[in-house]
């Protein structure tokens, strides 16, 4: 392929299957290109990612083989981006997505104070807890899971539904790679910072600095460095007044966790009282906040819609919203429940049960008495454990992994230099 071949709108990719035209670009980096394309072999847009440098190619074969055997596995049921097909184009490796939407970061952008509300938070937090527990069972860690490889799927027809996406860093034996850099500095879990064994704890850790963006609209760590990512310590616990943040806050504090082995799964996460709403019972409904997350107003069309999504996009395909499998349907994961030994349960044989028939937790109602403020104490384990890790000197690991155009800090970001309200510099 001539030197000069450059991926724009016109340009014609060929497979022996089908050929493809570039229709526009979705974005652009050191590895190559990701474009929207028109397959002519079935009359649909697709997403092809472009690689062009051989050291890229490799990590793009990696990435491919982790694909396959996820698809395998049926994937595609468990919130994660649908791989068709990948083929050598010249001197460019092409891999072939499902055509999807714009990412959680570009979403959250679209909103004046680049905040979600709670109604819109509990579906996506779900989805992605879906994801990571699939990944969990088949022993895959994402690592670089951030707003930028979470995908709306439609976010006009099909509001609040998420898949995961960007797998160029996954890893399927977490041990063969400890000390390397994983993760987007942001979302870096404090495992991977101070080089230790690492396991599927690391994306939950990611996932509740997520959250926590989604909720105040800033990075929850804006770290320019991996030392500076150390400096933050909590300040003062935040109140609130509804059961409903009480559970999201009890939430994100078992999500950061700094120690990995008192982190909660994804399998629990699923089953925490903010996604199965199970703090809604009983008197609290007669709370004005949790009314509006049921009432229906003409004037709040917007609300309305998102209260439509966070209901039935919270739902896995291939489930009815009881939680069990459509008739036609048959569990996806039927015969993957293998027993499997976890560090982060103390190395306990703990067996799987299907991703999409778990019982629920009856958590505690909720009292409606909300008259009263009341405070909570924002992972008081968590301020202890970060004290204690900014005590130690610890030196920065020397092995890296990361991707080509990865940087350092993403300081173009937009509230990358602002500081969430219950954290300090």
């Amino acid at each position: 392929m001539p030197d000069n071949f450059q991926v724009e709108e016109g340009a014609m990719l060929y497979s022996k299957s089908s050929a493809y035209e570039v229709q526009y670009l979705l974005g652009r980096g050191s590895f190559g290109e990701v474009a929207q394309c028109r397959k002519f072999a079935t009359n649909e847009n697709v997403a092809i990612k472009v690689i062009r440098s051989r050291h890229s190619i490799e990590d793009a074969k990696s990435e491919e083989d982790i694909l396959k055997q996820m698809k395998l596995l049926n994937s595609h049921f468990f919130n994660i981006v649908v791989w068709n097909y990948s083929f050598q184009y010249k001197e460019r490796y092409c891999i072939e997505f499902e055509k999807l939407d714009i990412n959680l970061h570009e979403f959250l952008q679209k909103r004046s104070s680049m905040s979600l509300k709670l109604k819109e938070i509990r579906p996506i937090v779900q989805q992605l807890a879906i994801a990571l527990d699939f990944l969990d069972v088949v022993d895959i860690v994402h690592g670089d899971l951030k707003p930028e490889n979470i995908m709306m799927v439609d976010h006009v027809r099909q509001p609040l539904k998420v898949k995961l996406i960007d797998f160029g860093l996954a890893v399927n034996n977490s041990a063969q790679h400890t000390g390397e850099t994983m993760q987007t500095l942001y979302y870096r879990s404090p495992e991977i910072l101070l080089g230790n064994e690492f396991n599927g704890a690391i994306d939950v850790w990611s996932l509740g600095c997520i959250a926590a963006e989604m909720f105040t609209g800033n990075v929850l760590f804006p770290g320019s460095d991996e030392y500076d990512m150390k400096s933050y310590k909590l300040s003062d616990n935040p109140k609130v007044c509804d059961c409903e943040h009480e559970s999201f806050f009890d939430l994100l504090t078992k999500m950061l966790m700094v120690d990995a082995a008192d982190r909660i799964t994804p399998s629990q996460i699923l089953e925490h009282a903010l996604i199965t709403m199970s703090q809604l019972s009983g008197d609290s409904k007669s709370c004005s906040h949790v009314k509006s997350c049921f009432s229906q107003s003409s004037d709040e069309e917007e609300d309305d819609d998102l209260e439509v999504a966070s209901s039935s996009t919270a739902i896995p395909a291939g489930q009815t919203e009881s939680g069990g499998l459509s008739s036609d349907e048959h569990t996806p994961f039927a015969g993957h429940t293998a027993e499997k030994k976890r560090k982060r349960d103390g190395g306990k044989t703990t067996k799987k049960t299907p991703l999409l028939k778990r019982k629920r937790d009856q958590a505690k109602p909720c009292s409606s008495s909300a008259k009263k403020r009341k405070t909570v104490h924002f992972n008081e384990n968590l301020e202890d454990s970060v004290n204690k890790l900014l005590n130690k000197t610890v030196e920065v690991p020397s092995k890296k992994r990361k991707r080509a155009d990865e940087e350092t800090c993403p300081e173009e970001r937009s509230g990358c230099k602002r500081r969430v309200n219950f954290f300090s510099p």
